[in-house]
């Protein structure tokens, strides 16, 4: 019986389409580039909020 359907198991998968696999090329959605992006948005963010610290220290005049 369990050899049975191990046959079973395996005909179908030798005559199964492929399953399809994700492609992430001309995505801006890449997992590989996520972390790099987001570390660069939050320089960006930290860079823009120092600006504004100093703007608004320096004296109006």
């Amino acid at each position: 019986m369990a050899l049975a359907a191990a046959v079973a198991y395996a005909l179908r998968d030798w005559f199964a389409a492929p399953q399809p696999h994700p492609s992430w090329e001309e995505t801006d959605n890449d997992p590989e580039d996520m972390s790099g992006d987001l570390a660069q948005r939050a320089r960006e963010a930290e860079g823009a909020q120092a600006a504004e610290a100093e703007e608004s220290e320096t004296p109006a005049g």
